[in-house]
């Protein structure tokens, strides 16, 4: 069964939730930076999916096409160097399977 728009929201609002945790814990200020950039670009995200039925306008639901892909490399770049920025294993491993998640909920939806 294909995920709904709200199964799309709820990952990356997880996802948020675990780089906001990754961002406090962070030791660096390059570390912190790469977080909130994910961070910044997943919150526009979940700004698109805000609005209703994104399925019945064709532009924007290429607009939050377009945004997700943008961010995947990101996402898949901060997922394979999260064990080595973040210390806590907990927030850590919140963080890589939220990344893994969310991509994969909004591939599925986004089609």
């Amino acid at each position: 069964m294909d995920p709904s728009q709200q199964d799309v929201q709820n990952a990356f609002q997880q996802l948020y939730d675990s780089l906001t945790s990754a961002y406090w814990a962070a030791s660096t200020i390059e570390n912190k930076d790469l977080i909130r950039g994910c961070a910044d670009v997943v919150f526009q995200i979940l700004s698109q999916l805000t609005v209703d039925d994104i399925k019945s306008r064709s532009t924007d639901f290429q607009q939050l096409k377009n945004s997700v892909q943008s961010v995947t490399n990101k996402l898949q770049h901060l997922q394979s160097e999260i064990d080595g920025i973040i210390h806590n294993i907990q927030i850590a491993s919140s963080v890589a399977g939220g990344i893994t998640k969310a991509l994969d909920v909004a591939a599925r939806f986004l089609g």
